[in-house]
């Protein structure tokens, strides 16, 4: 059997936008459910009255006509032709209480949602060749792309550092960094413990003190022995060498004088109760969120911090390597579900807070509450809709949705397997434009644009295929029931 015999049997049964109909599909069937327990109870300034949401679904497109008749079988042929968004109605269950009593529940048409072609959501799913032809469809077209106002766009994959991944690097004046960028949500963190020339230990997270010392925070978050905090850094030389030079810079001696001083840079001025409890939700909101966002996470969180440490240590020492961000292991393809993720989450959270201002509004008016007059549709659809037509994402990512070429058969092929890195095109970032090893078999070597956005954005090789994301809960089950413990 030859090469040619190979590539003909793999591309026989499968679809060159299969990875981003995937991705979409997990976005409808998993990610929609997550967004709404991040936001399952809206609790609006007016008291006592209290929404609770529940189950959301998004239902195949459909067409208002402009006399107000619904009608299901709208094709993305009809989009096409009649400059139409091809999307689907979102549904959303919603339940209205007064004093904790019940005042109302319904069904709510809350938005739009633009539905992906050939995704399990769309009406060509599952159709033969020959039915595609009959509902006006190309037969060799692949899908993966949404319709906007009558235009074909497709979303660019954007490259992204791994999350929750520790990557030391060296900074000039031989600082040694060990960060983190901990993703919960829509909020993502960066977390870096800095170890200066003299073998002094600092951490930066959002909202955090400046120049705040490792060892303050670890006994704020409950590690108040200092034999503990040893034990806990191992018994390798060097480690313990910077361990005992840190307790002697040390400053406080137990947990609630370690708050206080993170509580006199976060709430200034403030009484002392205050202080203390405004740490607390600072370290328990903004440090590590991806460990967990409770009390009980902040032991787990201490340990994490001294793991990067260790890190830290080991690189001064020249006990391991810096790690390398353009190395592939250490970078991620965000496919159309991950982005259609990040901007409905935005829109979600948008919504939630007009549902807020509709109550405030209505109760101050006097008027009766009810869902069907404090739902306004127009804030889930315009907003995702905007966005779709300008390929203006969050994160002020620019050019995400682009229109897709037809010229040839090739160009909507390079349109859904572009890749696009967040780094500036003005700046001239040698390395990471470059080629790294990690690209074979990946990306593809030669297929880059010239001028600034060479090596910026690039092309997945024909054969790559990127996989969407796995829960973690299964692994960790058949771990544990492998008998794999922890340290």
């Amino acid at each position: 059997m030859s090469g040619w015999d190979l590539i003909n049997a793999y591309y026989s049964n499968r679809n060159f936008a299969q990875m981003e109909i995937d991705s979409f599909n997990q976005f409808i069937d998993k990610k929609l459910d997550e967004i709404l327990l991040e936001n399952r109870t809206i609790t609006p300034k007016i008291e006592e009255v209290k929404i609770e949401l529940d189950k959301i679904e998004v239902l195949k497109p459909r067409i208002v006509e402009a006399d107000g008749s619904p009608r299901t079988n709208f094709l993305p042929m009809e989009a096409r032709t009649r400059n139409r968004t091809y999307s689907g109605p979102i549904f959303l269950q919603m339940k209205l209480l007064r004093r904790d009593v019940e005042q109302d529940l319904r069904r709510a048409y809350i938005g739009e949602l633009p539905i992906m072609l050939k995704s399990n959501r769309c009406w060509l799913e599952g159709k033969t060749e020959e039915e595609l032809i009959d509902l006006g469809e190309d037969p060799k077209d692949f899908g993966g792309y949404f319709i906007i106002n009558g235009s074909e766009k497709a979303l660019m994959t954007q490259e992204v550092l791994a999350s929750d991944r520790v990557l030391v690097s060296e900074q000039s004046q031989e600082k040694i960094i060990a960060e983190v960028i901990s993703t919960k949500g829509a909020f993502k963190g960066r977390v870096r413990i800095i170890r200066n020339p003299d073998g002094v230990l600092n951490v930066t997270f959002p909202a955090s003190p400046r120049k705040l010392k490792l060892f303050v925070l670890l006994k704020a978050l409950g590690l108040g022995k200092s034999d503990d905090i040893i034990e806990a850094f191992g018994t390798r030389l060097e480690a313990q060498n910077d361990v005992l030079i840190n307790l002697e810079t040390l400053l406080v001696r137990s947990e609630k004088e370690a708050l206080d001083k993170i509580g006199k840079y976060v709430a200034p001025g403030q009484v002392e109760d205050y202080r203390l409890r405004r740490a607390q939700e600072v370290i328990d909101a903004f440090l590590l969120p991806h460990i967990g966002q409770e009390p009980k996470d902040r032991l787990a969180k201490a340990y994490y911090l001294i793991m990067m440490a260790n890190k830290a240590i080991e690189r001064a020492h020249n006990l391991r390597q810096e790690d390398d961000k353009d190395h592939y292991a250490n970078k991620r393809l965000e496919l159309s579900g991950k982005l259609m993720e990040h901007l409905f989450r935005y829109a979600f959270k948008y919504f939630v807070k007009d549902l807020k201002f509709q109550i405030d509004r209505t109760v101050t008016r006097r008027r009766k509450l009810n869902i069907s007059t404090i739902v306004r549709p127009g804030a889930v659809t315009e907003r995702i809709r905007f966005a779709m037509s300008t390929g203006n994402w969050i994160g002020r990512a620019t050019g995400v949705s682009k229109f897709m070429d037809r010229i040839n058969y090739l160009s909507p092929l390079t349109d859904l397997r572009k890749v696009k890195s967040p780094l500036d095109k003005n700046r001239e970032l040698y390395e990471a434009r470059d080629v790294h090893g990690t690209h074979w078999g990946r990306l593809c070597a030669i297929e880059t644009p010239d001028g600034p956005q060479c090596g910026l954005v690039k092309n997945l090789a024909m054969m790559a295929e990127v996989t969407t994301e796995s829960e973690e809960a299964p692994v960790e089950k058949m771990l544990r029931d492998m008998g794999v413990k922890l340290k």
